[in-house]
C-alpha cells in the first residue's frame, strides 16, 4: 500500500533538520507562469479555490491541482509539470462540490494518488494524461467544505478525512470521515464541533496536549481528542486568534517545530480580512493550556492572507513561513498584493522578506520540490482577479522556482 500524503516532499524537507547545512543565503525565487485556459467573469470573479501539489502521473515531479466554480458545473484541473515554463493543463473532472477544500490521497490504495473534495472523490485512472478521473460520491450531504485535510484521527494507522464547512453549507460542521472498506460506498461521518468559515489548513491537526493522539485546531478553539478514537471531543477556547471578517472567522493554520526543541509551535495567519496578522503560538505548558503569542514582523499593512505554508526554503535546517496577499481585500489605496516569506533566524526570530511584488495576488498556495532539484518551490493562483493586476486583469497560475540549487 502506498499512501500519497499531501505535500509529502515539502513536509519531509521542512523537517530534515539534522542533514541541512548550518547557514544559507536568503531565499530567492524566479517567477514563471503556468499558462493554461482559465477564465474569470467581467468582474474578475473566478471562484478558483481548490489547490493541491501532488505527483498525479507518477513521473517523479509534482503537479498542481486547482478548481474553479465560474463554469457550471465546477471544473477541477491539474497542471502537469514538464519544465518551469512548460505546464500542460488537464481536466480532472467536474462538479466537485467544495468551496475551497481538496486533498490528495490514495483512497483506494492502488498506488495512484486520488483527489478528495467535499462529499466526492476523484479516482485516478492510472493514466491521468489520457483518461478522465472517475467521480465517486461518498456523502451527498457533505457539500461546501472550505477545508479538507487528511489525518489519522482514530489511531488505526489508516488515513481519515477532516472537513470544515460553515453554516451556509450543507456540511455545516467541523467533522471527520472514516473511509469505507469499499471507498465507493458511503463513508462514516463523525462530529468534532461547530464550524467557522476556515481554519484547519494547511496542517491544523496535531498532538497539542502531548497524549499521543491528534487534536484539531479551529481558529480560536482547539478540540482535544479525549478518547483517542475521534469520537469524544473537548473544546478549549484559548487560542488568541480568530477575528471575524466579511465571511466570518477564517484563518490558515500549520503546526510545526520551528525552533528545533522537539516541541511544536502553531503558526496562524488571518484570512478573508484586511489588516491580516500572522503569529507563532508557543505551547507554554506543553499541554495546550496556555499559549505565548509571537507576532511575525510586518513592515506594512497586509491584506487578506488566504495562504500559509511552512518549509525550509534556504537549506539552513530551519522551517520558514510563506504566505501571499489576495487581489481582493487589500488595504484602501493599494494595488500591489505581495508574496511574503518569513525567514527563520533561529530562537523564534524571523525576518520578513517580500519575494514577489509584481501585482499578482495569491490564494491557497502550495509548496514542494516541484522540479526535483532538492529545494522547495511555490505554486499559487488567485481566487479572482482585479483589472490592475500584473497581467491586465487576466487569470494567472504562478510557479515560483526556488533558486537555491542554481
Amino acid at each position: 500500500m502506498k499512501i500519497h500524503w499531501p505535500n509529502f516532499l515539502a513536509i519531509m524537507a521542512a523537517f530534515s533538520l539534522s542533514s541541512a547545512p548550518a547557514a544559507a543565503a536568503a531565499p530567492s525565487f524566479q517567477h514563471h507562469f503556468m499558462g493554461g485556459n482559465l477564465t474569470v467573469s467581467a468582474q474578475g470573479n473566478g471562484d478558483y479555490g481548490l489547490t493541491a501539489l501532488v505527483d498525479l502521473d507518477r513521473d517523479g515531479d509534482l503537479d498542481f491541482v486547482l478548481g474553479g466554480r465560474l463554469s457550471k458545473p465546477s471544473q477541477l484541473h491539474w497542471f502537469e509539470f514538464q519544465a518551469p515554463d512548460r505546464w500542460v493543463q488537464h481536466l480532472v473532472g467536474t462538479n466537485y462540490l467544495s468551496d475551497v477544500g481538496v486533498a490528495a490521497l490514495d483512497v483506494d490504495r492502488d498506488g495512484w494518488p486520488d483527489l478528495v473534495c467535499s462529499g466526492v472523490w476523484y479516482r485516478n485512472p492510472g493514466k491521468p494524461r489520457e483518461q478522465p478521473f472517475e467521480r465517486c460520491v461518498f456523502d451527498g450531504a457533505a457539500t461546501g467544505a472550505h477545508d479538507v485535510l487528511v489525518a489519522d484521527l482514530d489511531g488505526d494507522r489508516r488515513p481519515d478525512v477532516v472537513m470544515l464547512g460553515d453554516q451556509r453549507t450543507k456540511l455545516n460542521a467541523l467533522c471527520w470521515f472514516s473511509i469505507a472498506a469499499d471507498p465507493k460506498q458511503p463513508w462514516t461521518r463523525h462530529p468534532i464541533g461547530p464550524p467557522v468559515h476556515g481554519a484547519i489548513l494547511p496542517n491544523g491537526v496535531a498532538d497539542l496536549d502531548g497524549d499521543g493522539d491528534l487534536d484539531v485546531l479551529r481558529a480560536d478553539t482547539w478540540y482535544e481528542n479525549k478518547n483517542s478514537k475521534g469520537t469524544e471531543w473537548v473544546a478549549h477556547q484559548n487560542i488568541p486568534m480568530g477575528r471575524k471578517g466579511p465571511y466570518g472567522v477564517c484563518v490558515r493554520t500549520a503546526v510545526v517545530d520551528l525552533d528545533g526543541d522537539g516541541r511544536q509551535e502553531i503558526v496562524i495567519a488571518d484570512a478573508d480580512i484586511v489588516d491580516s496578522k500572522a503569529v507563532v503560538l508557543k505551547n507554554a505548558d506543553g499541554k495546550g493550556g496556555a499559549w505565548t503569542k509571537i507576532e511575525l514582523p510586518q513592515s506594512f499593512v497586509y491584506g487578506s492572507l488566504h495562504s500559509l505554508a511552512v518549509a525550509d526554503f534556504n537549506g539552513d535546517g530551519r522551517p520558514d513561513i510563506v504566505t501571499n496577499e489576495q487581489e481582493e481585500l487589500l488595504p484602501t489605496g493599494r494595488a500591489n498584493p505581495r508574496w511574503i516569506l518569513w525567514e527563520n533566524l533561529g530562537q523564534l526570530k524571523f525576518a520578513e522578506r517580500v519575494i514577489l511584488d509584481t501585482k499578482l495576488g495569491g490564494h491557497e498556495l502550495q509548496v514542494g520540490d516541484v522540479d526535483g532539484d532538492g529545494d522547495i518551490d511555490i505554486c499559487s493562483k488567485p481566487w479572482g482577479t482585479r483589472p490592475w493586476n500584473g497581467v491586465g486583469g487576466k487569470m494567472h497560475v504562478d510557479f515560483l522556482e526556488n533558486r537555491l540549487k542554481q
